[in-house]
């Protein structure tokens, strides 16, 4: 195989949704929500993973190539799409073991993998109030295996969340996923973030790599979390983008952001409420 070309000049961000994309098999069936995931998915499908299929959680079902669309549900998304079906039909192809990966972010996350997309604080009496799961819930319970991506901040990443919207492994403890009646072999496999990339040991969060070529320090992901976390024996640098990957990602990824709203890093509050 010839040798990789690195690219010398990226952002932390890029990384993150390099990362993301690199998860995402040929032969996958995606389910995914609308901005980092979405951008993940679509990179994949334009890069290395052009024979997966991806499934918008409002039922459009896309194996040919499509823009980066601005919401769950446009044009965009729609012209030329295999299928046009809708929430509940695809929920139920999940149920049904027939989507391989789901692809989510989230307000907040916690040590064990669960999502909320709920509200912080008190549920009652909230300091902030996200508009819910969507089809977060779902991919989370049902997907055989699922990747979350969201920037990471010690106020989103908790030792326990405020409310459980999405179900990753709960409190920890073997069996648990199947007690509540979840399908097993299923629940989160990965994190994926602006800062590190992390795997799950014995249903727990584990720091595998560190974005060390965007000039981040394991000092800094620490700083970013509420406790202490596991750390990988083999923790690793995170493959930097090749120049390839980075040229299809300017082209199909950030050259279509002007055309809808992307805020910036640490411009939103507590989570991203559509990043579901």
């Amino acid at each position: 195989m010839p040798e990789k070309k690195y690219a010398t000049d990226y952002t932390a961000f890029d990384q993150m949704v390099i990362s993301a994309a690199r998860m995402i098999k040929n032969t996958d069936t995606v389910y995914v929500g609308v901005g980092l995931p979405m951008q993940a998915g679509v990179l994949a499908k334009n890069y290395h993973a052009s024979n997966c299929t991806i499934i918008i959680e409002n039922g459009i079902v896309r194996a040919s190539l499509f823009p980066i669309p601005r919401a769950t549900d446009t044009l965009g998304s729609q012209s030329y799409a295999e299928q046009l079906s809708g929430l509940f039909y695809v929920n139920c192809l999940a149920q049904a073991g027939y989507i391989t990966t789901g692809f989510m972010g989230g307000g907040q996350i916690d040590r064990h993998g669960n999502v909320n997309d709920t509200a912080v604080g008190d549920y009652r009496n909230p300091i902030h109030r996200w508009p819910g799961s969507g089809g977060g819930n779902d991919v989370m319970s049902f997907c055989g295996r699922t990747i979350v991506i969201l920037e990471q901040s010690k106020r989103r990443f908790l030792e326990k969340v405020d409310f459980n919207t999405c179900p990753g492994y709960f409190d920890g403890k073997p069996g648990r996923r199947e007690e509540a009646g979840l399908p097993p072999n299923t629940g989160p496999v990965a994190v994926i973030t602006d800062l590190a990339i992390y795997s799950f040991e014995d249903r727990e969060m584990t720091l595998r790599s560190v974005h060390a070529g965007c000039g981040v320090t394991l000092q800094k992901v620490k700083d970013e979390l509420s406790w202490d976390v596991r750390i990988a024996k083999d923790l690793k640098d995170t493959e930097p983008p090749t120049e390839e990957e980075m040229r299809v990602y300017q082209e199909k990824i950030v050259a279509a952001r002007p055309s809808f709203t992307i805020q910036p890093p640490g411009g939103r509050p507590p989570g991203p409420p559509a990043a579901r």
